[in-house]
């Protein structure tokens, strides 16, 4: 199959499955997943979206359960937390050091914003078990859906 990013009709989805959970990695100028991260969460699933925004950060977290919307935030904007229950990761941001108890930036002087970053990213990993080797997604055989 042949696509052609530059035309931004369409995304392109590779799927897959690696340590419990499946994944997708969607390539293409829309965020499909995050638009429907709580439809995909239905009847007891867990959905986690990170969203790199390489072009325009901040990247950012969301994760679902039994289709409602639990949390997300941005990557190195954690004070600025939504969802239905926004505050569902804030003892784990406590305890990384990325946030104090009362929600505002614990950084310590002289860190810097990627060490926070560093962080946070490992608490999603931990927390949720995300272990998903860059070898699966860049070399192994996936599936490929076109979404229109």
């Amino acid at each position: 199959m042949v696509y052609d990013l530059a035309t931004g009709d369409d995304d392109v989805v590779r799927v897959g499955a690696h340590g419990g959970w499946s994944f997708g990695v969607e390539y293409g100028f829309g965020d499909l997943a995050g638009e429907r991260l709580a439809d995909v969460s239905r009847n007891g699933v867990e959905a986690v979206h990170l969203h790199p925004s390489v072009d325009h950060p901040p990247a950012t977290f969301s994760y679902a359960r039994d289709g409602v919307n639990v949390c997300g935030f941005g990557i190195g904007e954690e004070v600025w937390r939504w969802g239905d229950q926004p505050d569902f990761l804030l003892p784990e941001l406590v305890a990384a050091g990325v946030l104090h108890s009362d929600g505002e930036y614990a950084r310590p002087e002289g860190e810097s914003y990627l060490d926070q970053e560093r962080h946070t990213l490992a608490l999603i990993q931990s927390r949720f078990g995300l272990f998903l080797p860059r070898d699966v997604v860049e070399n192994e055989r996936l599936s490929a859906f076109v979404i229109a």
